[in-house]
């Protein structure tokens, strides 16, 4: 299939290639974005919410160039990242290495004395885009690019794939996209112990702007993979399948439909999810018992909000299904699971402890940012944010967020809900409350700030003692250009 694929994509290339605009003179831009970012928390980093000793201060940067060549109506985007840490964080000292190695979780390198850090650089984007000489305008955008399908970020699929995406654009009111995402490409065979094969996901949508102000996109995926795959993908929760193991013979076929839609009307605004998702995982246990388990769950997501000059109100609850913690996920799978979240579910704003914030590398624990739900158990969550505009540059915000587990989490058993097998005893996760401040005080720079406090729920403690308060302040200075 992915050698079919590469066939269908040279000729396209060549077609757009012909295409082009001889005469068009070439144009190189460079946008992007420098962070600097400075962090303190208590009890967030170790995840042992029974245990508060943990307390972290540190300081980072990220630079994220992306260099826009342009012909014509023809496009390439070459887009870097580089994460950094200020001093050396890694135990084993770095001098030897000028500051690469293993550094702070998300971070590939460390500014030691001197600053000589070499190899820390990742490639992030690099796609060139064209228009089709179509009877129906089509753009096709070819390479490692950013997920471009839902309008909520992290429903479905967001951060970015290797693959191609196809925007139709049948009407100024409606659009098909199909997007094809390479997730991992059999070359060797299993014969040389790899043990990886042609996974893939197929997402395609309808954009629909029936009236102005309203957006509507009905959804449908189909997502496989066969034996190891990327644990983003697939969500395997603590002890999934007693004794079970992932061969490369495993097999999951996992189809999601729904749609993602946003509403403007004067002062008021709503911005509805739901999608359902239905399947089957096969699998091999460690007895080398063949089982075959039935994916059936759903995720809604509803964001509405009010304007009143300078003040801004939205509300936001979500409920995605789960499973018992006694269930054997041999056989059943009801809670959801995204294609790729990006570690972005519940972002952009509405918390800096359940989802990432300002500083991005915190918070979101456990699988809340990629798998949406907490490990197997699902999630209900209610939250409400205030922003008011004392100036057009300056912005005062609040935040207040509870989460449940859809499905009891079992607290009895040493390791919580990191060890299910007893009978579950408790939903609640906690409130988040934060205050925090946005200070747009120049062209191109942008000051944040935030304090977030979290009062733990007993669904995330363990047997071993009480649950502890979660605590969070974080500052941050964005240069964009």
């Amino acid at each position: 299939m992915a050698r079919i694929l590469i066939l269908v994509l040279a000729v396209l290339v060549l077609i757009g290639g012909l295409a082009a605009d001889a005469l068009a003179q070439p144009k190189v831009t460079i946008t992007g974005f420098i962070d600097t970012v400075t962090s303190w928390s208590k009890n967030l980093r170790d995840l042992d919410f029974d245990n508060d000793d943990d307390e972290e201060w540190y300081a980072r940067s990220r630079v994220r160039p992306d260099i826009i060549a342009e012909v014509g109506k023809a496009k390439m985007v070459l887009g870097f990242e580089i994460d950094t840490t200020f001093g050396t964080t890694d135990p084993g000292g770095s001098d030897g290495s000028f500051g690469v190695g293993s550094q702070r979780a998300g971070t590939r390198g460390a500014f030691d004395l001197n600053t000589d850090v070499a190899g820390t650089m990742e490639t992030k984007w690099a796609y060139i885009e064209f228009p089709m000489p179509f009877a129906i305008p089509t753009v096709v955008r070819i390479g490692a690019q950013p997920f471009a399908t839902t309008y909520k970020l992290g429903v479905l699929a967001s951060g970015d794939f290797a693959g191609v995406n196809l925007v139709t654009t049948f009407t100024p009111n409606v659009k098909w996209h199909v997007t094809y995402a390479m997730i991992e490409e059999n070359l060797t065979g299993d014969n040389f112990g790899f043990g990886r094969a042609d996974d893939s996901a197929i997402i395609t949508s309808l954009e629909i702007t029936p009236i102005k102000g309203l957006d509507i996109r009905p959804i449908y995926s189909y997502f496989h993979a066969d034996g190891t795959t990327s644990g983003a993908a697939v969500n395997r929760p603590a002890g999934f399948a007693a004794g079970g193991v992932i061969r490369a013979t495993d097999t999951e076929e996992r189809h999601t439909i729904g749609v993602d839609a946003r509403w403007r009307k004067g002062p008021f605004s709503a911005d509805p999810t739901f999608l359902y998702q239905w399947g089957g995982r096969e699998m091999i246990t460690g007895a080398g018992v063949k089982t075959e388990a039935d994916i059936s769950a759903w995720l809604a997501d509803l964001i509405v909000g009010w304007r009143k000059g300078p003040l801004l109100v939205e509300l936001r609850g979500v409920w995605t299904t789960g499973n018992e913690s006694t269930d054997d996920l041999s056989k059943d799978v009801e809670y959801y699971q995204p294609i790729n979240t990006d570690t972005g579910y519940f972002a952009a704003g509405w918390g800096e402890i359940f989802p990432l914030g300002i500083d991005y590398f915190n918070g979101a624990f456990h699988t809340l940012g990629t798998g949406i739900g907490l490990d197997r158990y699902g999630r209900r969550q209610l939250a409400a944010r205030a922003t008011y505009s004392v100036t057009p540059d300056f912005d005062l915000r609040g935040v207040a967020s509870a989460g449940w587990t859809d499905k009891k989490v079992d607290t009895d058993t040493p390791g919580g809900f990191l060890t299910p097998g007893g009978t579950g005893d408790e939903r609640f996760m906690g409130v988040e409350l934060n205050a925090g401040l946005t200070w747009r005080f120049a062209p191109g720079l942008a000051f944040d700030a935030v304090y977030a406090y979290l009062i733990a729920g007993d669904a995330l403690k363990d047997s071993t003692g009480d649950v502890k308060d979660v605590q969070t302040a974080v500052a941050r200075i964005r240069f964009s250009f």
